[in-house]
């Protein structure tokens, strides 16, 4: 805060004081009093009025200095309000109060928005788990009792399964801590495991998985792991070419270790790669083929950046991959 701004602020009141002053500059001279008294008075009473406003300044100034500091300073600004100290003036401590008045309505707010989130999480995970019972046991009703009808059924009951699995996962991604367990396994058994998920679509595509050197030990939720590498296996199905080739590789520097998946499949456009990885985007493949959701790649890249992993496509492979 400046003091041209606070002069400025207090102009009615400088106009007051100078109102008050020419009058009592002539009530004193209608009653003859001597000049020099005239001009202490005017002095002493201007000297008293300037010193009162250069302290409320300064006291003012430092207060709003240090609000707007902590401001900048603050990543979450809902703080500001129990980290301020009231001053010792009246404008100051209202400020801070209404600060703190607000910051506890927005909390309770962000508690009650919270619980809310917590409990439609918590419906969508039972949900799941009471809808995946009805189609394992449809699933194994088909198994039973084969034929091009059943095997069609046993099609889309895979797909509804996927569909399933996708709501548990969306549902998980924004609360690693419940349900998400790190363990140590390797890149080979999480690719394995994928694989044998998406073993009958895979096969019915004629694809031709290829492994290169996975096996390497890594740290990671082998349940999400399996569900991202599932989802870029999906895509690679869904987008491919005659004589399917799904090809995966690893390489290990440091601490850090990364896999690398390609297909012979259709591609991403150059236009279409920088957002693969946005919710509900098909690109020009989606739209072709009207097989795509737009949500396969954008819960694998949430889900991945909980863990701190960090997913990328590219249109070829590493040279060194």
């Amino acid at each position: 805060m400046k003091l041209s701004e606070y002069l400025l602020d207090r102009i009615f009141s400088l106009i007051c004081m100078l109102v008050a002053a020419l009058v009592l500059l002539a009530l004193l001279w209608l009653i003859e009093t001597p000049a020099v008294f005239i001009l202490f008075a005017e002095v002493i009473l201007l000297a008293a009025y300037s010193i009162a406003l250069l302290y409320d300044f300064f006291r003012k100034q430092s207060f709003y200095n240090l609000l707007q500091k902590m401001t900048e300073q603050l990543d979450i600004k809902t703080l500001l309000g129990e980290l301020m100290v009231p001053p010792h003036f009246l404008e100051g401590q209202i400020l801070v109060d209404v600060l703190r008045c607000c910051n506890k309505y927005q909390n309770d707010q962000l508690a009650c928005a919270e619980q809310e989130n917590r409990e439609y999480r918590e419906y969508l995970d039972s949900w799941v788990h009471e809808i995946k019972t009805p189609i394992t046991s449809a699933r194994l009703i088909v198994e039973n009792e084969k034929n091009p009808t059943t095997l069609r059924i046993d099609d889309e009951l895979r797909k509804i399964d996927a569909y399933v699995e996708q709501v548990l996962y969306y549902a998980r991604s924004t609360d690693v801590e419940k349900d998400f367990k790190v363990e140590k396994t390797t890149l080979q058994a999480l690719v394995y495991a994928a694989l044998k998920t998406y073993s009958k679509p895979l096969i019915q595509a004629g694809g031709k998985p290829v492994l290169k050197e996975l096996d390497i030990p890594v740290a990671a939720d082998s349940k999400s792991c399996t569900f991202v590498i599932g989802q870029i296996l999906s895509n690679a199905i869904k987008y491919r070419k005659d004589n399917l080739q799904v090809e995966f590789s690893a390489r290990a520097e440091k601490n850090t270790v990364s896999l690398f998946i390609s297909d012979n499949g259709i591609g991403i456009s150059a236009a279409d790669l920088p957002r693969v990885f946005d919710k509900g985007f098909t690109g020009e493949n989606g739209r072709r083929y009207s097989k795509s959701t737009g949500i396969g790649l954008y819960l694998s890249q949430r889900l991945s950046k909980r863990f701190i992993v960090r997913m990328a496509a590219t249109r070829r492979m590493p040279p060194c991959a």
